[in-house]
């Protein structure tokens, strides 16, 4: 079970108010089936489930089996939320360069404030960041392709809202190769009040020679058909490039309407440092209606209303375009338009920043201007410079928001310990139009959770927030706590072994039974799982500290490491006549393994464990072979091995 907890409170002259939320995603493997289930819980005291399924690989297919609550591809059509039965290719399991991305958030915070993150009316991310511009890169839970509704909640309640298209330019297929989907259910959005249809929905896709790329989807439900045709084309040098004409038809009481939508998408990485992570233009007819539109209109469909007076996207514009510099200077620019039939509404979101190294500062310029039908902002431009000032961060910037009014901002911001596993910020903020504010976070990365406090406060206000963030699993050897897993995780085995640490996961130990947990493991990939033996304890032997695991998507995949315990003897070894045993001598376990060999005046470092009788050879002659035995009794202590004398006698002797 994964877990993250945040709460606020906040408290000015008229009230106070009090918000938390807490997002929940657990699930059971049981042989070759996982079970999943995703949940929040809100204010008021209602729990709402996002998904809740079942799913299985099928070797063979490069597929997996859902069966439960979960949402659409989002390659072909716009991705929906359904329950049902899905049968779909898992793209993890395809090579690296033919998976999509995580779309990157990025916005600016005025305060301390809270970021939340919607999908299909769900909401799947939530974070507290500082004042300033922030992005956010870990959103990994966003499924197919659709908007992103990015809230903005200020630390004085404010809110601020945009809305981030994205989508996948799909990756071209290699000749011989496909990638499918096949979805049968009902359409499922909790707490609806419009009446959810069942569906059926199907796409394939083939590589063809060439570098070309055919796909065909469909979709059908009572009232609604809809089908399109798509074509990529991989233009070696120039990029790649792909085109879809879609049908559609929506059922109404007494007529029936049908329209087309058209698009084109581009993706480029280009030697000059020039990133197209992705752009498109997609177009639609009057009489074009994508599903999720048709469903969420429902009621003027099937109620007294039959006219259809509702609204329809006409075209959608996007495009992520970053730019290198040498090697210390970057640059972004997204911009996001959507416009739409018989209405005068319109979302638009466009956002650029550059960033640069001036000596020893970092200097960032960023720009954010959003227009839609309910917000009309206005732009935003901010400036910082930060620079080092010792072990901590320093910053400077000035802002112009969108309502006219000028920022100044100084802050100081830092991480100690040995794994930096301790962080803090400290911000002061001026505003000519509203009251100075001061704020504070620090945020701790324990090996059990990660957990973070924030306060800011102003002559109008004062706003505090928690929150903690980890993990909890049940297995055989018991129950373990840590940082969040994610989706696929290696569970760590060094039998009775405490306080051994992880490459993988630094800052985090083997408890006292011996166990840890990697999170983030790649599904269908090989994972180098190694040891961290700094703090270990010198009379502890780890026979290999190293272990490749290569798990399915949402196993927990055991890495075992054999450990023995054995006491670090330094042993002066003689011969019966006195004589050091001469330099180089093998040393031989009751196994015929050889495990040292004698240093100057007949000294070898031993780790006796249960056998305490070792063999000396340093020739083939019998006066060239004797044996010694390790009395641990007759030992003594000399900063942490045992000393002990003793004596190699001949063999036969």
């Amino acid at each position: 079970m994964n877990y993250q907890f945040s709460g606020s409170q906040n408290n000015n002259q008229y009230s106070r108010d009090t918000g938390y939320n807490l997002y929940l995603n657990g699930g059971v493997n049981l042989g070759s089936w996982r079970l999943r289930s995703s949940a929040s819980y809100q204010k008021d005291g209602t729990w709402e489930r996002s998904s809740s399924y079942a799913q299985r690989d099928l070797p063979g297919t490069i597929g997996t089996l859902t069966v439960g609550e979960s949402v659409t591809p989002g390659d072909m059509f716009q991705s929906v939320p359904f329950r049902g039965v899905q049968l779909a290719t898992d793209v993890d399991m395809l090579p690296d360069s033919m998976q999509g991305y995580a779309p990157i958030i990025h916005g600016i915070a005025q305060t301390q404030a809270r970021v939340e993150i919607r999908q299909h009316g769900y909401s799947i991310y939530s974070t507290f960041v500082p004042p300033g511009p922030f992005e956010i890169r870990d959103l990994n839970t966003a499924s197919g392709s659709g908007d992103l509704e990015v809230v903005i909640i200020e630390a004085d309640g404010t809110e601020r809202r945009f809305i981030q298209p994205y989508a996948t330019l799909g990756n071209l297929l290699r000749a011989g190769t496909w990638r499918y989907s096949v979805t049968a259910g009902q359409y499922h959005q909790q707490n609806a009040d419009f009446e959810q249809p069942t569906f059926t929905q199907a796409s394939v896709a083939y590589g063809f020679a060439n570098d070309y790329t055919l796909s065909l989807a469909g979709l059908l439900s009572a009232s609604y058909r809809a089908y399109q045709v798509g074509v990529g084309k991989g233009l070696g040098s120039f990029g790649a490039v792909s085109l879809d004409v879609t049908q559609a038809t929506t059922e109404m009481r007494h007529r029936t309407i049908s329209g087309q939508s058209y698009g084109v998408r581009y993706g480029k990485a280009f030697a000059t440092g020039t990133n197209i992570r992705f752009a498109g233009y997609r177009y639609s007819t009057p009489g074009y209606r994508d599903f999720s539109e048709t469903v969420g209109q429902d009621q003027f469909l099937y109620g007294e209303q039959d006219d259809f007076r509702n609204v329809s996207r006409r075209s959608r514009l996007e495009a992520n375009i970053s730019q290198t510099f040498a090697s210390s200077t970057s640059l972004y620019l997204n911009l996001n338009q959507q416009d739409y039939w018989n209405s005068s509404r319109q979302q638009r979101q466009l956002q650029f920043g550059v960033s640069t190294q001036v000596s020893r500062a970092n200097v960032s310029l960023y720009a954010s201007k959003s227009l839609s039908e309910t917000y009309n902002d206005g732009l935003q431009v901010g400036l910082t410079a930060s620079f080092p000032l010792g072990n901590q961060n320093a910053s400077v910037s000035m802002d112009r928001n969108a309502d006219g009014s000028n920022d100044q901002r100084l802050g100081l911001s830092g991480s100690t310990g040995r794994y930096s596993d301790l962080n803090y910020n400290l911000d002061m903020r001026r505003n000519e139009r509203s009251a100075n504010t001061t704020s504070g976070s620090v945020g701790y990365r324990a090996p059990w959770a990660n957990v973070n406090a924030g306060l800011s406060s102003s002559s109008e206000y004062k706003t505090a927030n928690v929150g903690i963030s980890g993990s909890v699993m049940a297995h055989a050897g018991g129950i373990q706590l840590g940082q969040s897993m994610g989706e696929t995780m290696a569970l760590i085995e060094v039998k009775d072994t405490p306080n051994v640490g992880t490459n993988n996961a630094p800052g985090t130990f083997t408890n006292s039974k011996g166990y840890s947990l990697v999170p983030y493991v790649q599904p269908y990939r090989k994972n180098r799982i190694s040891l961290d033996t700094t703090n270990l304890d010198a009379n502890i032997d780890i026979e290999s500290g190293v272990t490749t695991v290569v798990p399915r998507r949402g196993a927990v995949v055991m890495a075992r490491f054999k450990a023995s315990r054995t006491e670090k003897v330094l042993a002066s070894v003689k011969l019966a006549n006195g004589e050091f045993v001469p330099f180089g001598a093998a040393v031989v376990d009751n196994e015929g393994e050889r495990i040292n060999a004698i240093g100057q005046r007949g000294q070898v470092l031993l780790s006796v464990g249960d056998e305490t009788l070792y063999h000396l050879s340093w020739g083939t002659a019998v006066n060239q072979q004797c044996a010694f035995e390790v009395d641990l009794a007759s030992a003594y202590d000399d900063e942490g091995f045992k000393v002990i004398e003793t004596v190699c006698r001949l063999k036969g002797s």
